[in-house]
């Protein structure tokens, strides 16, 4: 009798690219819905930095979205590997969302640079409040994608590294915008939240450079 393996031959790395890809559902989530909620209370207490913030987490639901396609589309379906062992969509994932971490880097930048030379009045306690749950998403989220990123490759997975590089930037203005919300608050100061976006900006360049280096040592090998 003829044995039929093509339906029911098992494939273990596709199992492993779907508990990959299923990382992702939930931070995928979480982001997007806060993201909605912070740009709404950006627009109530008049805080750029809150709905540049929103921007930011907008673009990581975007970045995670890719993500979480790039490890369902290796799962289900017959894909060509990178000398690295990432699929060939699993690494294009991984430069967009590199892409647009730098050009949210920019968009940052300039904003920052506008609320310098245009200051306006900004409701504090809600962006501490804000912020504060923010940053609480957004450290569940981070989490989420290292725990799940160590047992899947760990630095070495450029997929997991671009989303988790992205929510981390998201983190980090989270605490930006923190601080620029009690310095509002206690001082009065506006000139506070734009400062401290500026060397937050920084800091996720350096970030997104780091990876893109690392994105191009991955392509030079192949």
């Amino acid at each position: 009798m003829s044995k039929h393996h093509s339906h029911d031959e098992y494939h273990p790395e596709h199992d492993d690219n779907h508990v990959r890809g299923n990382a992702f559902v939930m931070p995928f989530i979480l982001i997007l819905a806060f993201a909605a909620i912070e740009y709404s209370g950006g627009v109530f207490t008049n805080s750029l930095a809150l709905m540049c913030d929103a921007g930011h987490m907008l673009s990581d639901a975007l970045a995670l979205g890719l993500a979480w396609l790039a490890s369902h589309h290796a799962s289900n379906f017959a894909t060509t590997k990178h000398v690295s062992g990432l699929s060939h969509f699993e690494l294009a994932a991984s430069i967009i969302n590199c892409l647009l971490m730098l050009g949210v880097t920019i968009y940052i930048l300039l904003e920052a640079l506008d609320r310098l030379n245009n200051p306006q009045h900004v409701t504090g306690f809600y962006v501490m409040v804000l912020a504060i749950i923010g940053l609480v998403v957004n450290l569940i989220v981070a989490k989420m994608l290292h725990h799940h990123g160590e047992e899947h490759g760990g630095k070495d997975n450029l997929n997991h590294r671009a989303a988790f590089l992205h929510v981390l930037g998201d983190l980090l203005a989270s605490v930006a915008a923190l601080v620029a919300g009690a310095v509002i608050y206690f001082t009065g100061w506006f000139r506070a939240d734009p400062i401290i976006s500026l060397f937050i900006s920084a800091l996720i360049l350096i970030g997104s450079l780091n990876l893109a280096k690392d994105i191009w040592y991955t392509l030079k090998k192949g």
